[in-house]
């Protein structure tokens, strides 16, 4: 007999790269067109701005209506309208602002793929790190997927709600729009058979572009921030490693100037987050007010809680707070990151050059990482404390007689 060939199967990796770590993240992105990949970066700005073209009516109609409400002072619609055109703006924003940023935000989460793969080859308590953050990633993935959704379906599943109620509680029952407006030019048949379930229909597009935009890069964002804390800490137990497993001052030396090229290659992370980021982050500060304000105000001149823009103000809120929140968090790692070295174990070894090079870190190690919008605001929790009063200060602002 024959012996069988026996196949060794390689081992099975335990951590993959962006797309496989962070799949919802990933569909996100490709979905919305704003995957980076310069292979088809033509191809993505032709079918965005397509996809753009297509919504162009139902964008002309929102256009004129609110250009009404603010000519005839209809100052409820006008705020109903400014909400929905907030959200809208953001997505347009990113549509092509991202694929703008195609190759920066391509190096990035190159990068994110390859530090993952790193982790594979790496000791028990370094995989314990990578676990950690790269669980608090997906819980933020996992968020981003919850707030667009709920933010953009629920304006159809309360229209669709309240036509099958009227169905069936009436003959002739009243229609409900997915967002209630006058539509230009056809204002007396837009209720009207076969319109009306057409602009329903087309109504349901926008509604159902908006989540994956929203979902794929604002998680993105909460996922290098992540990385980046999950790099500094890696770097720090490096440095706590060296000082326990050296077998001599040449390999403590060489241990530590490893570490160091780590931070620095920490820091220039930071910067590619900066760089990608930026001008996103500042254009939701912008905006993000706005939207809290005129929910807020709406349920004032409603004189009751609207479950719809209760909902929609909550989500506002929630938008502000995630990147406040994930930036506030690595600002608190780098500041603990000083104390972290020092506590190394360096005293074992009175190196005067490893603690030259430890001194250094601990110096380098000073310097803040704070995520800007654009080198305009801070992100931070102190910034979305800010919003909440600003939005607050707005409404009563607003609503003075």
């Amino acid at each position: 007999m024959k012996p069988k060939n026996i196949v060794l199967k390689p081992p099975e990796k335990k951590f993959n790269t962006f797309s496989e770590t962070f799949r919802f993240c990933a569909f996100a992105l490709a979905i919305a067109l704003i995957y980076p990949n310069k292979n088809n970066i033509i191809r993505r700005w032709i079918t965005v701005v397509s996809v753009i073209f297509f919504n162009s009516v139902i964008l002309f109609w929102f256009v004129s209506y609110l250009i009404k409400c603010l000519i005839s002072v209809d100052i409820y619609n006008f705020a109903r309208a400014v909400t929905v055109g907030v959200v809208v703006l953001l997505f347009l924003f990113k549509s092509l602002y991202v694929n703008w940023k195609n190759e920066e935000f391509e190096q990035l989460l190159n990068k994110i793929s390859k530090d993952l793969l790193k982790g594979n080859h790496m000791d028990e308590d370094y995989q314990r790190i990578y676990e950690y953050h790269i669980k608090q990633a997906k819980i933020a993935q996992i968020c981003w997927l919850i707030i667009p959704t709920i933010l953009s379906l629920q304006f159809p599943l309360y229209a669709s709600t309240g036509l099958i109620y009227e169905t069936l509680n009436s003959d002739v029952g009243k229609k409900y729009m997915v967002f209630e407006m006058q539509l230009k030019y056809i204002e007396d048949k837009q209720y009207v058979s076969p319109y009306y379930e057409i602009i329903f229909a087309y109504s349901l597009v926008p509604c159902l572009i908006l989540v994956p935009n929203f979902a794929g890069f604002d998680s993105s964002f909460c996922i290098a921030t992540t990385h980046m804390r999950l790099k500094l800490k890696l770097m720090t137990h490096k440095v706590h490693r060296a000082f326990k497993d050296a077998r001599n001052r040449s390999d403590l030396q060489m241990r530590v100037k490893e570490a160091i090229k780590d931070h620095q290659e920490a820091l220039g992370f930071h910067k590619d987050i900066q760089q990608v980021y930026g001008g996103w982050l500042l254009a939701v500060f912008l905006l993000t007010s706005f939207l809290i304000s005129f929910n807020i105000y709406q349920i004032y001149l409603n004189k009751r809680i609207d479950p719809k823009y209760a909902i929609f103000t909550l989500n506002g809120v929630l938008h502000m707070y995630m990147p406040c929140y994930f930036a506030s968090s690595l600002i608190k790692v780098n500041e603990e990151l000083s104390t972290d070295l020092y506590n190394a174990s360096w005293e074992d070894w009175a190196d005067p050059a490893v603690t030259k090079l430890l001194v250094f870190m601990m110096a380098k190690s000073q310097q803040r990482l704070v995520i800007t919008g654009k080198g305009i605001v801070i992100y931070n929790m102190d910034l979305f404390i800010s919003i909440l009063h600003t939005s607050y200060s707005f409404f009563t602002l607003i609503t003075a007689k």
